[in-house]
């Protein structure tokens, strides 16, 4: 089996609502799109900490608490900002920033490409905060805006297991409709 040397690229963003149960399982919606991607970069919440003793490290405790991902836009679509930011579609058209409305968790998927395959990826507990906007006037030549989207990725539980994403290869049974049905959570054995 062929393994990537280089990646490269972004797109296919998608978004799939979640929802908790009364007994606390998660489940997912149907995906929509975002298009528009520009960017997206991840970083882990936690860390690393060496433990000394006797001059010499015996032990290093990490913590994996989810990713803090930036995502680039060259926009935000409407069903986004009603769906997800909690804005509220007025009868004649106007889009309304409601700033108590509650936080929605969602799951974020997107593909990338690399030089012997491609892959596709969903983060399943995704939260977002408000977005920031911004705009220039047009001068000698024309740049264009982007909006960022600050994304939280949180662990989910999978049996005795806490994940935050699953990758899926190009050669893998269920690539093709990967990004394009409900995301499912993976069985792992032990």
């Amino acid at each position: 089996m062929a393994t990537n040397k280089v990646t490269y690229g972004l797109k296919n963003i998608h978004y799939s609502l979640a929802t908790q149960n009364a007994s606390g399982e998660w489940t997912f919606g149907d995906p929509s799109p975002l298009p528009g991607a520009q960017e997206l970069s991840t970083e882990v919440i936690g860390g690393s900490q060496s433990i000394y003793a006797d001059d010499t490290v015996i032990a290093t405790l990490t913590q994996n608490a989810g990713r803090n991902i930036s995502l680039k836009l060259t926009e935000i679509d409407d069903e986004f900002k009603v769906s997800v930011l909690g804005y509220k579609k007025l009868t004649n058209g106007n889009l309304v920033e409601v700033t108590n409305f509650p936080v929605k968790t969602f799951a974020l998927g997107f593909e990338f490409q690399g030089d012997a395959k491609a892959r596709r990826v969903w983060f399943y507990l995704c939260s977002v905060t408000p977005i920031n906007e911004a705009t220039k006037t047009k001068g000698e030549s024309i740049e264009a805006n982007e909006i960022t989207l600050n994304i939280v990725a949180r662990p989910i539980e999978v049996g005795n297991f806490l994940v935050t994403h699953i990758v899926s290869n190009s050669e893998d049974d269920n690539y093709n409709e990967f990004l394009y049905t409900a995301p499912q959570l993976p069985t792992i054995g032990n």
